[in-house]
């Protein structure tokens, strides 16, 4: 059942020891019922006693019992979290390159964590050259907006169909990849760029509720990679706890009267 509307305005914190702004996809947006992997990082780096302000430009889920994307769903299982962020459903890095110097100079942040990259591989059909040269374009835009961000990068997720499309699995290997060597070369002592490996400990069959976005036991590690990155390079809360608990699944009811055949038509 989901939970009343907060009492407490999380979103805008009396107290604040860090600001994160998360830019992403489908996968952090999240649609109707999830808790999201946003709600999974804020919960643990509220239990490490990190005041932290999410922020960024949209507050809500996608619905996901319609068409239209971002159309402003709040039926979060849980909504007592900072719920600001600037992530989109479909997103791609190659569209996020154009927004985020506006956003960074806007909210400030003191970190962008970002979890893009399969909308540009399965829509766009961006070769490994290509997504690089996105990553690069979305990290000097980034620093335009305020040079001194910080910036901690995901790794891209496996999904069901690319366990099954060898190509496209081939370019996810290869643009992650790109990505972590993109990141070692273009590293400031002022604008840090750090890689949350998002992928290492995320299976598309266990993870996701539809073979593409994350169920309860994916968002647990999407967080966590994003948590030890925070923790071992920024000194920010603590590594995120092994073993993982096995959380109860979403359930259906709670999502899509639109069917979705496969994970290439969900869109991210």
């Amino acid at each position: 059942m989901t939970t009343p509307a907060p009492s407490a305005d999380y979103d805008n914190p009396d107290a604040v020891d860090v600001s994160l702004m998360i830019v992403g996809d489908s996968i952090s947006h999240g649609s109707s019922g999830d808790w999201t992997w946003r709600f999974r990082l804020w919960k643990h780096l509220e239990e490490n006693r990190v005041r932290v302000d999410f922020v960024g430009p949209f507050k809500t889920l996608d619905n996901i019992r319609t068409e239209e994307t971002g159309d402003g769903d709040n039926t979060y299982a849980d909504t007592r979290f900072d719920r600001d962020h600037a992530a989109k459903w479909g997103q791609p890095y190659i569209v996020a390159k154009t927004t985020i110097q506006e956003y960074v100079a806007t909210y400030r942040p003191d970190f962008v964590l970002v979890l893009l990259g399969i909308n540009d591989l399965v829509w766009y059909d961006v070769t490994p050259e290509q997504f690089e040269a996105n990553l690069r374009e979305f990290i000097a835009n980034a620093r335009a907006g305020h040079h001194a961000v910080r910036l901690v990068l995901g790794t891209i997720l496996e999904t069901v169909r690319a366990t099954q499309d060898f190509d496209l699995s081939k370019r996810v290997s290869k643009c992650n990849d790109r990505l972590r060597a993109v990141a070692t070369e273009l590293r400031r002592p002022l604008s840090p760029i750090e890689v949350a490996d998002t992928a290492a400990e995320f299976t598309a069959s266990d993870h996701t509720w539809d073979d593409t976005h994350p169920n309860p036991d994916g968002e647990l590690r999407i967080a966590a990679a994003f948590a030890d990155v925070l923790s071992q390079r920024f000194q920010i809360g603590a590594m995120y706890p092994r073993p993982y608990p096995v959380l109860d699944s979403i359930p259906m009811e709670r999502k899509a009267a639109v069917h979705v055949d496969t994970a290439e038509d969900a869109g991210l």
